[in-house]
């Protein structure tokens, strides 16, 4: 590998102790040399969309500091619960918000991968389905495989929230070798948001 790559990891739920907060931890662990995986951390303080927060099109400061962070990585990688077969509310307020200002959003050609974690049996399936149609819509650069749907999670994961589960994490290397060349090779065609003016100058 010829290039560092810099990942921002995303937790789509608020919750103390997510499985899915989790699932970004081991990610970051399982990380080789060469790639670092930073996680966005509590990202609460978002407010709910309004358009009449926007200051001369700026979302609110809150919200330009995630964008920034957006901006300043590689790669994207979102990891999400699933709340009543799609994703949930808070997280699609987040992905709202960072859509601003349109069409030259920090998300546009963005790489981004996704996983997710669920105490069911479907593995977040539903709920990823949902995430990839918005974040198509967004100009992102979406990896489609492989897929990382991790269900029955409560047996997974420890009491702390600690992944224990060798063959996921097994997972999440090949997930992040794949994520790693598809970034690369998105920068590598000269698709790199960050070489634009400045999102927010």
């Amino acid at each position: 590998m010829t290039r560092n790559v810099r990942i921002l990891g995303i937790c789509g739920s608020l919750r103390a102790g997510s499985y899915n907060h989790g699932l970004l931890s081991a990610l970051a662990e399982e990380a080789p040399a060469g790639v670092t995986v930073d996680l966005l951390g509590d990202w609460s303080g978002a407010p709910n969309l309004n358009v009449d927060l926007l200051d001369a099109g700026r979302p609110p400061a809150v919200v330009q500091e995630i964008a920034e962070r957006v901006r300043a990585a590689d790669g994207l990688v979102i990891a999400s619960p699933e709340y009543c077969n799609s994703i949930p509310g808070a997280l699609k307020n987040l992905l709202d918000w960072l859509s601003f200002p349109p069409p030259r959003s920090c998300l546009r050609f963005k790489p981004v991968g996704l996983v997710g974690a669920s105490i069911g049996t479907g593995g977040t399936a539903r709920g990823q389905t949902a995430l990839r149609n918005s974040l198509l819509f967004f100009d992102t650069m979406l990896m489609g495989r492989p897929e990382v749907l991790v269900a029955s999670s409560a047996v997974k994961f420890d009491e702390q929230g600690n992944l224990k589960d060798e063959e996921v994490r097994a997972l999440l290397r090949r997930f992040l070798a794949d994520f790693t060349e598809f970034t690369s090779s998105t920068l590598d065609r000269g698709l790199d948001p960050r070489d634009r003016e400045f999102l927010f100058s």
